[in-house]
């Protein structure tokens, strides 16, 4: 009797409760939220993140706060957010920078990018361009790859960082096309950029917000596209597997996650809502302005699409010899 007295009280205990659970997520968000960026303010992708930001503050109606934590490639950034409160209130907008180039070049990553987050969702991608200067008279992709194996390692190609999704394009490319260039690695896009328009180097490997402006300035050429297919902004240049390298397919990916162990409930809820943000046309726009291609995804298995992306990365870091600084 009494067994049965305490199964029933705990019964009504737990129906008493489960509504006021439901209702702490459904009344979500309840305070300021803190978008993290991994990057200075005032680069594309702080914009970007300003740009969600402002659109979740908007559909939430709570502030979305953004927070930029530039250092150590993104890990710093990735590290305070794996470790902070799973409550839908701490928002991480990075790219695969964080999430699977560290890991192929790092021995130790303070963070596990698999297991340490969970997705919101996918927003979109930078298109990776190879690029010469304006007055090479090596105009295309063919002819750059003939002088090349004619000349091993005498011509350079540069890159805007060791480490760097592009260092990763350049590898990549001269993987496929089976040649050897000599790798350059710049401190950023900005100087990378000058010594290209001066001619001091040949060959580059930048995003196409970086190159776009000097394309339309007449100062350098595009050879071709990293992406699988052509680019929004730039049309008229081919994608490196319309010219023969058919496993060439590299973006800049940027996603919102969240630390591990957000309620689906909330988890749920910030993704619709970015879902609506991405599709909006003001956004589409915004992002345009950038060179930012919106492109909303959900991610059915985010441990196994890292683990994937993890390992052709440490492949090609092996192949090329990419190595942290």
């Amino acid at each position: 009797m009494v067994r049965m007295f305490l199964a029933a009280a705990i019964a009504t205990a737990c129906v008493a409760g489960c509504p006021s659970i439901s209702a702490a997520q459904g009344s979500y968000p309840e305070k300021p939220l803190q978008l993290i960026v991994p990057f200075p303010a005032g680069g594309a992708s702080d914009v970007v993140g300003r740009i969600i930001a402002g659109e979740l503050e908007t559909r939430l109606g709570k502030p979305v706060i953004v927070i930029n934590r530039p250092g150590g490639g993104t890990t710093i950034a990735a590290k305070e957010v794996a470790i902070a409160a799973p409550d839908g209130y701490t928002l991480f907008s990075s790219s695969n920078s964080t999430f699977t180039l560290q890991n192929a070049v790092k021995e130790n990553v303070p963070y596990d990018s698999a297991k340490d987050f969970e997705p919101i969702a996918q927003t979109g991608t930078i298109t990776m361009v190879l690029v010469t200067h304006r007055d090479n008279p090596i105009k295309d992709v063919a002819a750059l790859v003939a002088a090349a194996k004619a000349n091993p390692d005498k011509l350079s190609l540069a890159s805007f960082g060791v480490a760097t999704i592009s260092h990763f394009a350049g590898e990549l490319f001269k993987s496929s096309a089976g040649i050897k260039m000599v790798h350059l690695p710049y401190r950023g896009s900005a100087p990378a950029m000058n010594d290209l328009i001066g001619k001091h180097i040949e060959y580059h490997v930048d995003t196409v917000i970086a190159i776009r402006p000097q394309i339309e300035a007449g100062t350098v050429r595009p050879l071709a596209v990293f992406s699988a297919k052509r680019s929004q902004f730039l049309p008229d240049v081919p994608t490196l597997a319309e010219l023969g390298y058919p496993n060439i397919d590299l973006v800049s990916w940027g996603t919102v996650v969240v630390p591990k162990g957000v309620p689906p409930a909330i988890r749920e809820r910030l993704t619709s809502v970015l879902e609506e943000a991405v599709a909006s046309p003001s956004v589409i726009e915004r992002f345009k302005k950038v060179g930012y291609e919106p492109g909303f995804k959900r991610y059915s298995d985010w441990p196994g699409f890292i683990a994937k992306e993890t390992a052709e990365m440490k492949e090609l870091a092996l192949k090329g010899g990419i190595k942290e600084e």
